[in-house]
């Protein structure tokens, strides 16, 4: 199945294609312009580095996020605008899945962290399986410092954490006084999502019947954490008075 991923969440804008499992081609680029026309570009030049056209592809798939609030939803709208017009599947991956399937052949608990403001992170932990992933936490949204005391109750003893994206880099120095030698870092390819990992995602949920139906682009949205954390935050309050 000849599956497109893109993903704008992020400071890279990635597009990637496959066929089956092979990448077939991939493109990543700063994010100083997300507009919808560069997106759309970028999109062209990768199906012709394949040589194929946008009426070879049979599937979508589109990162939502966390991330740039503008950036995903331009990417979330050329995805589905896309998936309407050609009449295929689209899948929505989210970003920390992304990042923690990019470093699935890493023997540890993997801890993606994506930078929301230098105050706020967004993160998850979990485990390689296989040739797979399994999130083993909820997505997590908040300061760093309490991220860095849950972490301890999702691991065994004396387990190697394996932290990756751009907030485990901005956040080096407090994740290293916290957890010392426990801390491992990804490479700086390893900290940005790439297409075609948003691809190989989504085939999977295609191949077990996730997202079959082309109309799923009319309810495909951004995850905004942020909401949903609010939103926890109130309902427990209320619960209190």
């Amino acid at each position: 199945m000849k599956i497109l991923g893109i993903d704008t969440s992020s400071y890279i804008n990635t597009a990637g294609l496959i066929d089956g499992d092979r990448i077939l081609a991939e493109v990543a680029w700063e994010a100083k312009n997300s507009s919808l026309q560069k997106i759309i570009s970028i999109i062209d030049f990768t199906l012709t580095s394949a040589g194929l056209t946008l009426e070879d592809i049979e599937g979508l798939a589109v990162g939502i996020g966390p991330g740039s609030w503008t950036g995903v939803r331009v990417g979330v709208t050329v995805g589905k605008t896309f998936a309407y017009i050609k009449d295929i599947p689209i899948c929505g991956i989210s970003s920390l899945d992304i990042l923690a399937y990019g470093a699935r052949n890493v023997s540890a608990l993997l801890c993606p962290i994506i930078d929301a403001n230098r105050q706020i992170v967004y993160a998850a932990l979990y485990r390689p399986q296989g040739d797979s992933i399994t999130q083993v936490s909820e997505y997590y949204v908040g300061e760093i410092t309490k991220l860095l005391e849950i972490i301890p109750h999702n691991a065994s003893a004396d387990e190697v954490i394996f932290f990756l994206g751009n907030g485990a880099s901005l956040h080096r120095d407090i994740i290293d006084k916290t957890l010392g030698p426990l801390a491992t870092y990804g490479s700086q390819i390893e900290d940005v999502q790439r297409g075609s990992i948003v691809a190989l995602l989504a085939a999977h949920r295609f191949d077990t019947g996730e997202s079959k139906d082309s109309l799923a682009c009319l309810s495909l949205a951004p995850l905004y954490l942020k909401e949903s954390a609010a939103q926890a935050l109130l309902t427990k309050r209320e619960s209190v008075c």
